[in-house]
């Protein structure tokens, strides 16, 4: 093994290797965790390190979900160290490391990998527990009673407090933004945003193609960035589409108003759009060309079909509520399994805001809800 786990270690400089067995351990993360440029980009990401592995991440979407289990997983394991080094731990938690780590002349059926010292283990294993989540985070394992698959699936990765979410599918998927916002994104399409839109304008960052259904809000106007140009919109719907080949964006409006500016002169609008209006851009010129939809029609003037997530319940599990609301908007929600497993509810949530749905849930168990560190947090005594 290389040196790559150097940036997560604060321990001990003893090199002794140790063997760790790990029921939810797989082996297909490994690979990132051995890599140095990786794991000092979890740990101290920069400008540099997030455009690069920005760029990975579309360039090998094959690879998405094994590359965001391995981010977690050392973004949790520093979080642990950390935690172990702010004070002792007690009996009961040491006796349940001792369980996890096992010598290897056990011979014990489950992979193995190597880490450079016990204590770096220990500590990392032992705040796991505590936070009462799986040894390395597993939604699927975590909440066993969940089906395998709700449904489609946007790959979502939180940087520095914004939420980067790719369609590495063949199929065009819905994204669900906190103020009730749907994206359809089509395949290979990003978009990147402040993950609880938390500023006084809701600005999106687009990287491909999508159809915006933008929820309105009079006091935060809604930007979306291209490359080149920038959308700015109250409540309306509309589709931007890249050419790939020659670098062409055409924007084209269903409902509502939209203004078009170039990117280097965002505060002149250039166009402004009424439905069944659109704009060409054309890179080579640096021109916008505005033009009615003809009379014959186009594909372009039609939303794109994607599978919505169902956010109707019927005596659902409340865990399975919440993994399908992590599902549509790409962030975590923390619970304790145990104390909610009594916990079945019957809903029909719709165009709610996000907190909204949080609300109407919690409500029903008896439970409330903060957000912190771009995560909610779910608190109660649970179902009787």
């Amino acid at each position: 093994m290389t040196d790559s786990l150097h940036f997560l270690k604060n321990g001990p400089s003893s090199f002794q290797t140790y063997l760790i067995t790990l029921e939810n351990f797989e082996a297909h993360i490994l690979p990132f965790l051995e890599n140095d440029q990786f794991i000092k980009w979890v740990i101290l990401p920069d400008e540099e390190s997030n455009a690069y592995w920005g760029k990975w991440m579309e360039e090998h979407p094959e690879q998405l979900d094994s590359f965001l289990q391995a981010k977690e997983l050392a973004f949790n394991l520093r979080e642990a160290q950390e935690f172990a080094n702010a004070g002792p731990l007690s009996a009961s938690i040491w006796a349940k490391i001792n369980e996890q780590i096992r010598p290897a002349q056990t011979g014990f059926p489950i992979r193995a990998i190597r880490y450079r010292t016990k204590y770096w283990i220990a500590a990392s294993v032992a705040a796991l527990i505590i936070l009462g989540s799986a040894i390395f985070y597993n939604p699927k394992k975590i909440r066993g009673n969940e089906p395998k698959e709700i449904g489609p699936k946007i790959a979502a990765i939180i940087e520095n407090n914004t939420l980067k979410r790719l369609n590495s599918t063949n199929q065009n998927q819905i994204a669900y933004l906190v103020d009730g916002t749907k994206v359809t994104m089509r395949p290979g399409s990003s978009i990147e945003y402040s993950v609880f839109l938390q500023h006084d304008k809701r600005t999106i960052y687009l990287n491909g193609d999508a159809f915006f259904d933008v929820a309105k809000d009079a006091n935060r106007p809604f930007y979306v960035y291209t490359k080149e140009i920038v959308l700015k919109v109250l409540g309306t719907s509309f589709n931007v589409s890249n050419n790939k080949h020659n670098g062409n964006i055409i924007v084209l409006v269903k409902t509502g108003k939209v203004s078009v500016s170039k990117n280097n002169n965002r505060n002149k609008a250039e166009f402004i759009l009424n439905p069944n209006q659109l704009i060409t851009y054309t890179p080579q010129s640096n021109r916008i060309v505005k033009s009615d939809l003809d009379s014959g029609g186009t594909k372009l003037n039609e939303t794109p079909e994607a599978r919505p997530i169902n956010f109707k319940f019927e005596e659902m599990p409340v865990s399975k509520i919440f993994a399908t609301l992590e599902e549509g908007y790409g962030i975590r929600i923390n619970f304790d399994q145990q104390v909610f497993s009594r916990c079945d509810v019957t809903t029909s949530l719709t165009d709610e805001a996000f907190e909204e749905k949080l609300k109407i849930i919690c409500e029903a168990i008896s439970a409330t809800y903060r957000i912190a560190d771009n995560q909610v947090f779910i608190d109660g005594k649970g179902c009787k």
